[in-house]
């Protein structure tokens, strides 16, 4: 056996996840109007938007475990606000942004960890 065994890979839910951290990227990066939208809190768009990314991280690397997934996506958090900070970019970069995006992803994986570690407890 191979130490290098790649881990199983859902390949529908990888596609759906790719495709949402790059119309992230997109939305986060391209020039455009703050417009309250649909949404009018900035930090609630960050927290809905990671916690959503998070779900499908989870769904296509499902023997993944989540302290990786978080820390990947907290990763892409700080990317972004770095690229908004260029000036080439023309965005805000606000470092509360990371701090929502850590709550979605804690807020998806939290409830999920506390309870395996509460099956756990009780064996």
């Amino acid at each position: 056996m191979s130490l290098f065994i790649p881990r199983k890979i859902n390949k529908l839910g990888l596609a759906a996840f790719l495709a949402a951290v790059a119309f992230t990227l997109y939305a986060a990066l391209a020039p455009g109007d703050d417009t309250a939208g649909l949404i009018p809190w900035d930090k609630a768009k960050h927290f809905i938007v990671f916690y959503g990314l998070t779900f499908l991280a989870t769904i296509a690397l499902p023997r993944s475990r989540y302290w990786k997934i978080g820390l990947a996506l907290l990763g892409l958090g700080i990317a972004i606000e770095l690229l908004q900070a260029l000036p080439v970019i023309n965005r805000d970069c606000d470092p509360f942004d990371v701090i929502a995006d850590v709550c979605g992803i804690g807020f998806y994986c939290g409830p999920i960890l506390v309870n395996r570690w509460l099956e756990r407890a009780r064996l």
